[in-house]
């Protein structure tokens, strides 16, 4: 979930465009959202986030419709969301939370690499060289943290040591035999896919 979900969500919309006939449906919907959203504790301070940001777009609702004198219904759900989100947020921020360590999120993530240490380096060098995380990262930091994700003991000289041999590799074949490997299984699976559809 993104940080404007909530101002994206149907009841936000049928507020936006003065749609009063399903607004009591929606605003369930709306609820069930924001409390699906403040059930996981350890990301208390992204949930705030999210309800501020909803709480700025309904007070905005709010002054343009009392501005505009629309119909009572419509007001009506402006300030029952409004009050609802400011006492979410009011109440949310007193719940205590234990904030998760890296290791518990890692192990929640629950993926070991079986494939050997310098497929790791390549698919980290290729996420490298293609900026996928931006430009200011290094091949080692990318390295590091996919192996920590991934559980795989990665010594600091190992990285450049493997990177040096892969460099060395082949005489015009291709060096990088991994990566290879995935392009080749992944259309072999793709074709088979295709012939028995």
């Amino acid at each position: 979930m993104d940080l404007f979900a909530l101002t994206e969500t149907q009841f936000i919309r049928e507020l936006i465009a003065r749609q009063k006939e399903n607004l009591h449906i929606s605003y369930k919907d709306f609820v069930m959202q924001v409390y699906n959203l403040c059930r996981n504790k350890q990301e208390k301070g992204f949930a705030v986030s999210a309800l501020l940001v909803v709480e700025v777009e309904i007070s905005a609702l709010q002054t343009a419709a009392q501005r505009e004198d629309v119909n009572n219904a419509l007001v009506s759900f402006i300030n029952k969301a409004l009050h609802f989100v400011r006492n979410t947020i009011s109440h949310y921020k007193e719940v205590d939370f234990i904030p998760v360590g890296d290791d518990e999120t890692i192990e929640r993530i629950g993926l070991n690499w079986t494939a050997n240490k310098t497929a790791l380096i390549e698919i980290g060098y290729a996420f490298k060289v293609a900026k996928c995380f931006g430009e200011n990262i290094t091949a080692k930091e990318i390295i590091q943290k996919l192996a920590k994700i991934f559980r795989v003991e990665m010594p600091d000289g190992y990285i450049y040591k493997k990177y040096a041999e892969m460099r060395t590799r082949g005489n015009g074949d291709s060096r990088t035999y991994f990566i290879d490997t995935l392009v080749s299984s992944l259309n072999k699976f793709m074709q088979k896919q295709d012939e028995e559809d």
